[in-house]
């Protein structure tokens, strides 16, 4: 996967260049992956490495480490951040935003930093529960256009990317209106809900059924909700 990297000039100061591989990355504990972290300036960057969790699971202490916390990269220096996951954590979908944060160390110029957030998703050991609930359906209207806003819910302990899976069918006396995909990336976080925004530029108007189904696995039934819409 390609580095994530950023850039940052300010009046009178050189640029700061700082880029982390890879932007993104996906492993089973216990288990431990390693990030490099690259100065692309010329100058001496002072680096701070620190994490969230990201989602409503509990944020993995103990289990987790990231070191070194802090580092010091010369002019086009590089250096290796390693994270680990040790047993410990509880069974389904951990994910954790590493935050890689740059300052220049020469104090005589004007203060910059840059900030590259690096996301990770930890799989621990133990049984894998995939179950999303769909809470609602409504239409909301902006300006000339409308979207369909559908409430979702995981139950489970895996996180579901929704992009492609989640559908609406807008029927009306058993004849089909239209088909609504959800195209853009969303992920659902284990415990966390959202709201996805399906736009629909149809010219249909009054009341319809809205399908609502999501297809988690290929293998199982798509979850199926069905609801009165007025349009």
């Amino acid at each position: 996967m390609l580095p994530v990297a950023l850039l940052a000039v300010a009046a009178g100061v050189h640029p700061l260049m700082l880029a982390v591989s890879p932007a993104r990355t996906t492993f089973r504990a216990p288990a431990s992956r390693t990030l490099q972290v690259s100065n692309l300036g010329t100058d001496e960057v002072a680096v701070g490495v620190a994490w969230k969790a990201l989602g409503s699971r509990r944020a993995p202490n103990g289990w987790l480490r990231i070191a070194p916390g802090h580092l010091l990269l010369r002019g086009r220096g590089r250096a290796i951040v390693t994270v680990r996951a040790d047993d410990g954590a509880t069974p389904g979908d951990h994910d954790v935003l590493v935050l890689v944060t740059g300052s220049a160390t020469d104090r005589g110029r004007v203060a910059v930093r840059l900030r590259v957030g690096v996301r990770i998703r930890i799989r621990a050991p133990g049984r894998l529960i995939r179950k999303v609930a769909v809470n609602g359906l409504r239409v909301r209207r902006f300006g000339h256009g409308r979207a369909l806003l559908v409430s979702v819910a995981n139950r489970g302990n895996v996180t579901e990317a929704l992009s492609g899976r989640l559908t609406v069918t807008l029927t009306r006396h058993s004849r089909v209106i239209s088909r609504l995909r959800l195209g853009r990336v969303r992920e659902l976080y284990p415990g966390t809900r959202a709201v996805a925004a399906l736009p629909y530029a149809g010219r249909a108007r009054g009341l319809v059924t809205a399908v609502v189904a999501v297809q988690l696995n290929a293998l199982r039934r798509p979850l199926v909700r069905r609801y009165h819409l007025l349009l």
